[in-house]
């Protein structure tokens, strides 16, 4: 309903706010689209620009920290080829010990000097007689017992190494350089007799977190977030140092799959990483939102153009419209002075477009129109006179009926009763056949017809024929379309009695089964030949009338078959049907169907 009431409103509407209606949606949608998709592809291309920035510099850091942890094994590889370092960690006496360890200060400090990433050095020998050598960046300092170094974890996992460099994050709970508790990433590994390959001692090199987050991690621009993680997915440095020696799945918008790849929780950041061939990962993540903000620019830009566009196409949208309809409401307010009665409008519309066409043709009808009209004005006055000479020429048929009426009781003063009788079925035949004008008739009506065409039959063929007619009291009140059944009659009585000598009969029965009314009308005349026959029904059961144009003339029903199936067909379509059996020399038997489902029509209509 609300559809229609809708569509009601938009038909009703100038052909003006119409066009409006379907183009400046269409232009707007246009304009914003073109304005999404440009600010859409500019944002895409920043973002691959950064992203390919951000992995160039992740590439950066981790070979820089491919750099540092290489010279860290350089360094502990040179040491482990010095022979004061091998003479130090397996002393003859105190006094080459003590000599050793001075060497070794030397040559530490100085290398340090040249290493400004590594801060600090601590040997431990396993002859706990030799004490530990510790040596930082300002010079030698202490550290803990190498006892207690045996508990710690880097220790542990030194060992399981085997002579390979073990990394781990000594954070400030752990005193193993005594008055620094500064996190530092060391390397620990053990040191062995270049002769035997006995483990002689372990060394560690410290670097300090502190040195190499402000190395790494300071002057990230947009709220950039860096992650330096190593092989356990630890965080040994971080631009925020909460994150440090947390799990990298501590991080809210990070995740890492069950490969140990890095992956993102939500699309809310970019995240750049790359891994070094230590097997830390370098992983810098950034904000789109803050990436975005140099964007906002063109997207002010990009908004006010399209406002602006709006604007103009709405403004042109609207003069265009006008224009287009300025002839047409021309047009209307001169039909409207037509239906006034001034034909003399025109409208005169320049070009041969659409509507100059329409302009010219409109103009042309008026004229023919006016022309019309005063013809029509002078044959009127004719033609009413004719009219009145043929009402005055028409038969009233009361007049008829009267007529007969008359003759009926003549006949029956001289005591004429077959002439009466006969006159009787005449008068009826004549009424029931026009049935005032009625389309639809009762059974019952259509059966009196019938009988009363029968009983004049007899008296014309001298009673060579009889006939019965059986309808009960439940199908007389139904209506069905006038003059149904009584042409079948007359076939009957014509084509299959009339020949006959003697004996003839002819049975009209009607009944109601189910939904459906079933009319028979049968006689035992002389029948029709079989190939007739299969013709008659093939053409009584083509569902398109204009198909039955393809039938050969010979084979076509004759006009009163053809009259019932096609007022069948247009009444009720493909839902009523009429077949013909027959037997020459036996008989023939005409079955209507008729479906009872129709509703009745102005009550004369079937029920």
């Amino acid at each position: 309903m609300k559809q229609t009431k809708l569509l009601n409103k938009y038909l009703d509407l100038p052909i003006r706010f119409k066009i409006l209606l379907w183009f400046i949606p269409l232009l707007l949608a246009t304009i914003a689209i073109t304005g999404w998709y440009s600010y859409y592809t500019a944002k895409n291309q920043v973002l691959d620009k950064i992203n390919l920035a951000q992995q160039e510099y992740t590439n950066q850091i981790s070979n820089q920290l491919d750099f540092i942890s290489n010279d860290a094994l350089d360094f502990t590889n040179y040491l482990f080829l010095l022979s004061s370092v091998q003479q130090f960690l397996n002393p003859i006496t105190q006094e080459d010990s003590l000599y050793r360890r001075q060497q070794i200060n030397e040559i530490v400090s100085s290398l340090l000097v040249n290493q400004r990433d590594i801060q600090s050095l601590v040997l431990y020998g396993y002859n706990e007689e030799v004490p530990p050598l510790a040596i930082n960046q300002t010079g030698l300092t202490s550290t803990m017992p190498f006892s207690k170094f045996k508990e710690t974890q880097h220790y542990q996992l030194a060992i399981e190494q085997k002579g390979k460099p073990s990394w781990t994050l000594l954070t400030g709970n752990e005193d193993l350089f005594e008055g620094d508790h500064g996190t530092k990433i060391i390397l620990t590994r053990v040191i062995k007799n270049s002769y035997t390959l006995d483990d002689l001692g372990v060394i560690i090199i410290g670097i300090n977190e502190k040195t190499l987050r402000r190395k790494y991690t300071e002057g990230l621009s947009n709220n950039g977030q860096m992650f330096i993680v190593n092989k356990d997915n630890k965080v040994i440095t971080s631009t925020d140092p909460i994150w440090i020696d947390k799990d990298i799945d501590q991080v809210p918008y990070i995740h890492r799959t069950a490969t140990n790849a890095i992956s993102l929780t939500n699309n809310n950041w970019m995240i750049a990483q790359s891994e070094a061939q230590n097997g830390w990962k370098v992983i810098l993540g950034q904000p789109r939102k803050e990436l975005l903000e140099e964007l906002n620019t063109i997207k002010i830009w990009t908004f006010l153009l399209s406002a602006i566009c709006s604007v103009i196409g709405v403004w042109f949208s609207w003069y265009v419209a006008s224009i287009i309809t300025k002839p047409l409401h021309k047009l209307t307010k001169s039909m409207y002075k037509v239906q006034e009665g001034d034909f003399n409008q025109r409208v005169e519309f320049r070009g041969k477009d659409e509507v100059g066409e329409l302009g010219k043709g409109y103009d042309m009808m008026v004229q023919r129109i006016s022309r019309l009209i005063d013809d029509v004005y002078r044959s009127r006055l004719s033609q009413k006179e004719a009219e009145l000479k043929s009402l005055q020429a028409q038969i009233n048929p009361h007049f008829l009926y009267n007529t007969l009426d008359t003759m009926f009781w003549m006949a029956q003063k001289k005591d004429d009763k077959d002439i009466a009788d006969m006159i009787y079925s005449l008068s009826q035949i004549f009424r029931l056949s026009l049935s005032d004008g009625k389309e639809f008739v009762t059974i019952g009506n259509e059966l009196s017809l019938i009988e009363n065409y029968l009983t004049l039959q007899k008296s014309r063929f001298f009673h060579k024929f009889e006939f019965e007619i059986q309808a009960s009291e439940a199908v007389q009140d139904i209506y069905i379309p006038k003059l149904l059944i009584q042409p079948l009659v007359e076939n009957a009585v014509i084509h299959g009695i009339e020949s006959l000598d003697e004996d003839g009969f002819i049975y009209i029965h009607v009944i109601r089964e189910s939904n459906n009314l079933l009319i028979h009308v049968m006689d035992n005349g002389n029948g029709i030949p079989k190939e007739k026959l299969h013709h008659l029904n093939e053409y009584l059961q083509t569902e398109n009338l204009d198909e039955n144009t393809n039938f050969n003339p010979e084979n076509r029903p004759g006009y009163a078959i053809m009259n019932i199936i096609e007022r069948l067909k247009i009444k009720y379509g493909n839902r009523a049907d009429m077949v013909i059996d027959s037997d020459p020399g036996v008989g023939t038997k005409v079955k209507i169907r008729i479906p009872l489902s129709t509703p009745k029509q102005d009550s004369n209509e079937l029920e």
